[in-house]
């Protein structure tokens, strides 16, 4: 992702493309006030070039129709040439209690928007990704996680992650040895400000181990407390015995 300030490639996927042409407060309008570059799309994407659909951000305005919006990012979140991209999910107050931390938005915005409060949750968007000196590539043992393309890789295979389960493993990776509950996971790995049900944390946990094959005996369970992920480099059982 580039820097707020250059203008980011952003993708407003709505189901009213003709008002965010239009109106001076639609996303669309908000965003290009900004100095943004920006394509609207309908939620059945069907504008985009097959071959190249480039964002840096995608913009799913839900409104109240969160049902819809879900169906959006799911198809976002199917294709390849869009799985750097950030999404963030535009809805009604009203919506907010429907939330569900699976529907693989990375943040969310509250209608009716405003343009400090739009650039405020890009620049929030990019710092998770592009922290001063972050690395483009991470390992963690014989896995290489690329920051870029969001995938992590072994000995050239990709392990095949969910958006969920690479931004788990990277940001533990960063944290090696440290415990987190599980809603320290929900907020601060993807973000998500509603409490939701820290339990599908669990779910991203055991998918993640099983992808990780014996790398994945690290990422552990500490009674009463979280998870944390231990050191890939000394023994198992030497591990466990330090935490």
């Amino acid at each position: 992702m580039r820097l707020v300030g250059s203008g980011l490639r952003v993708m407003v996927v709505t189901l009213d493309p003709g008002r965010n042409a239009s109106q001076t407060d639609s996303p669309a309008a908000l965003l290009r006030s900004l100095g943004h570059d920006v394509t609207v799309v309908g939620y059945d994407l069907a504008e985009l070039d097959p071959r190249a659909a480039v964002a840096d951000v995608a913009v799913v305005e839900a409104g109240e129709h969160l049902e819809i919006g879900r169906h959006a990012i799911k198809r976002l979140r199917q294709r390849p040439d869009l799985v750097a991209a950030r999404i963030l999910l535009c809805l009604e107050v009203a919506r907010v209690s429907g939330l569900d931390p699976e529907m693989g938005a990375d943040d969310f915005i509250l209608i009716p928007i405003s343009a400090d409060e739009l650039a405020a949750r890009l620049r929030q968007l990019q710092a998770r990704d592009k922290r001063p000196g972050a690395p483009l590539q991470v390992r963690y043992g014989d896995v290489m996680l690329d920051c870029e393309m969001r995938q992590a890789y072994e000995s050239g295979r990709s392990l095949g992650l969910t958006p969920y389960e690479f931004q788990l493993l990277r940001f533990l990776a960063d944290r090696v040895g440290r415990v987190f509950t599980r809603q320290e996971l929900l907020s601060r790995v993807w973000g998500y400000r509603h409490v939701g049900r820290v339990r599908t944390v669990d779910t991203h946990v055991l998918n993640l181990r099983a992808k990780l094959g014996e790398l994945g005996e690290r990422l552990q369970s500490v009674r009463g407390m979280g998870y944390k992920l231990q050191r890939a480099d000394i023994p198992l059982t030497a591990a466990a015995s330090a935490g």
